[in-house]
């Protein structure tokens, strides 16, 4: 069974298991939360535009399309995939499934937000789009798919804005367009007990920080948890910290030991191994 036809198994209500996706933004770190013993990993579109710089609504789908396959290709694990508002309208929507689906994503993550998307998404200011326009961009998605991946979570903001009534309607209207998942932003325990008693297909949950215990969350109707922050902040933690070492002549508290052993210690975990017995076998067989 592949990682993506594992992963769609496990996305049940009530699910067996709480599957816990860490963010990964490259193929190193997805690696490394493999062997860490991950068998899901989310492509998050706020660390992927952090990481490159940029705001999260200024990447385009080419970029997370690419940022997807370079994961797929090295790691046989499952990529959840930020696919933000579809990069435009239905039209758009379709293409970047499409975009999605060739670069081997497991499921992408789509919202109701105005396109293009603003960068005051990042302050928790959100532009909803009307239901039913946000109803075609779901058709549009399942519609572009050759086969059954990557499964559609459809995600829905309005809680922070148009409170826990209007929220249940927008989730009907999406449940009944076809969304597979749907993922809500509970600010509280009213809106996190709204959200399970208001809806029927599994539940994914964007967590930073400890979330609730895995079987009650399980039991509350959730199948996946996405972390969209995990790996910047280690890993701007980690950089700022050794820059400045370095900068000042402190170094980073590794010795040149230490560094070797990590470096081969990264080797083994991007299968450099397999490299070099393909090299043996050939380009490097003795003479």
């Amino acid at each position: 069974m592949s990682p993506n036809e594992a992963f769609r198994k496990r996305m049940t209500r009530p699910a067996a298991e709480l599957v816990v996706a860490p963010l990964a933004l490259d193929a190193l770190s997805a690696a490394l939360a493999r062997r860490a013993g991950f068998d899901a990993v989310y492509l998050g579109g706020g660390g992927l535009g952090y990481a490159r710089g940029v705001s999260e609504a200024l990447l385009t789908a080419t970029e997370v399309a690419e940022a997807t396959r370079a994961i797929t290709e090295r790691v046989e694990i499952a990529v959840v995939v930020d696919a933000g508002v579809g990069f435009g309208d239905a039209v758009h929507m379709a293409r970047s499934v499409r975009l999605f689906e060739q670069a081997g994503a497991a499921a992408i993550e789509i919202e109701d937000q105005v396109s293009p998307k603003r960068a005051h998404h990042h302050k928790g200011v959100e532009h909803l789009v009307p239901a039913e326009e946000m109803a075609g961009r779901i058709r549009a998605a399942l519609d572009a798919r050759h086969g059954a991946d990557p499964l559609v979570i459809v995600r829905c903001n309005a809680f922070s804005h148009e409170g826990i009534d209007a929220t249940l309607e927008r989730v009907a209207i999406y449940e009944d367009a076809g969304a597979e998942m749907i993922m809500l932003m509970p600010r509280n325990a009213d809106e996190a007990a709204a959200t399970t008693r208001g809806t029927s297909v599994p539940l994914a949950a964007m967590t930073i920080g400890p979330a609730r215990p895995a079987a009650e969350m399980c039991a509350a109707g959730y199948a996946l948890s996405v972390d969209p922050m995990s790996a910047t902040a280690l890993g701007f933690r980690a950089l700022k910290t050794g820059y400045e070492g370095i900068r000042s002549g402190a170094g980073f508290g590794m010795s040149r030991e230490e560094v070797l052993a990590v470096i081969h210690e990264v080797g083994e975990t991007i299968g450099m191994d397999a490299l070099y017995a393909i090299e043996a076998r050939t380009t490097e067989r003795p003479a």
